[in-house]
């Protein structure tokens, strides 16, 4: 089976030269990287790399004529998600023409494994989901341990492999403070999406409905199946934090999909766009708010009301594959 990747991506330097490697030494064949109003050196950080076609981002006017794309080209500049779309389906296109077999779709924050306890060949895997048109990556999130990580997908190992639990004892939440209202907003430990990605079967009859799911283009049912994870380094430090919020600065106030974009995004896409909250102010906020300390750490082993009795529904777990890859590729980091 021959794999490719593709991957949007805004000032994301810190992270695209480790995610290349990482998906390039699992045996990845080629990746797209469509860059979306970059503006600081991640191409060029890049551009020694083998197997590696970089773009701009698609135009709407590229595939306007194409009526079942029109949600996306009529969004392409309010939404990047649309713009993230249309760099997928035009990587689609172009992994037809190679003969490429599936696609898989990511952010630069994202790596796909097979298994994140015991990994398997990448082409034995993609082998047995022929049959299906879209394989759905189950999510795992980060823990932010750091304040400060120089390659967060070297160095941290730690993920929460659940975010929701039956019995209510499971269930875990934090206090994040609004200083807008100087009320506090309690919240799932879970601060990400929990969609997954997807892997597309190149030949099928898919297009993008949004980043986390696909349909057919004629509307007949489309054949998907769950399998394999997403590890993703969501909000890893202070300064993904910043960075990932002056991003979202301009994007309103629902997704593509039409949801609401939630209370949590909301508050922090203001606060760090917000000229009244200093990076001082900020920095203290993350550490107080975001920040897995040892404090957190033991709540995230423990049942909820009962801190002395370890949970039996594990909500972390230790995911070494990408540092044993990356470990092997360290003078290429």
């Amino acid at each position: 089976m021959r794999v490719s990747l593709v991957i949007t991506v805004k000032n994301e330097a810190r992270l695209l030269r480790q995610n290349l490697l990482y998906h390039l030494g699992i045996g990845i064949e080629k990746v797209f990287v469509y860059f979306d109003g970059t503006t600081d050196n991640g191409q060029q950080l890049i551009k020694d790399i083998e197997g590696v076609e970089t773009n701009a981002s698609i135009s709407a006017e590229k595939y306007s004529h194409l009526g079942y794309l029109k949600h996306l080209c009529d969004n392409r500049d309010v939404i990047h998600t649309a713009r993230q779309c249309l760099n997928t389906y035009d990587a689609q296109m172009k992994c037809k023409a190679l003969g490429v077999d599936w696609l898989i779709s990511l952010d630069a924050d994202e790596l796909f494994l097979t298994d994140y306890i015991k990994p398997i060949n990448l082409s034995h895997f993609f082998e047995a989901y022929k049959a299906y048109d879209v394989i759905q990556f189950k999510t795992l999130e980060v823990l932010a341990r750091k304040m400060a990580y120089d390659k967060v997908m070297l160095e941290e190992v730690k993920f929460k492999i659940q975010k929701n639990f039956k019995s209510h004892f499971n269930r875990i939440y934090f206090k994040f403070f609004n200083p807008y209202n100087k009320q506090f907003l309690s919240h799932p430990h879970w601060l990400g999406h929990d969609m997954g990605k997807l892997a597309i079967r190149v030949d099928s009859n898919t297009i993008p409905k949004n980043v986390h799911r696909y349909q057919t283009i004629d509307k007949t049912a489309l054949k998907s199946e769950k399998g394999g994870y997403l590890l993703h380094y969501h909000l890893y430090d202070y300064q993904d934090f910043i960075k990932k919020y002056q991003n979202f600065k301009a994007h309103p106030n629902t997704f593509l999909s039409g949801n609401k974009i939630g209370s949590l995004k909301t508050l922090w896409r203001d606060m760090v766009n917000d000229p009244q909250f200093d990076d001082l102010f900020l920095q203290r906020y993350f550490e107080d708010n975001i920040l897995i300390t040892e404090a957190k750490f033991k709540t995230l082993q423990h049942l909820r009301y009962f801190p002395f009795i370890k949970r039996k529904a594990k909500a972390i777990a230790d995911v070494t594959y990408p540092q044993t890859i990356l470990k092997s590729v360290k003078q290429s980091l």
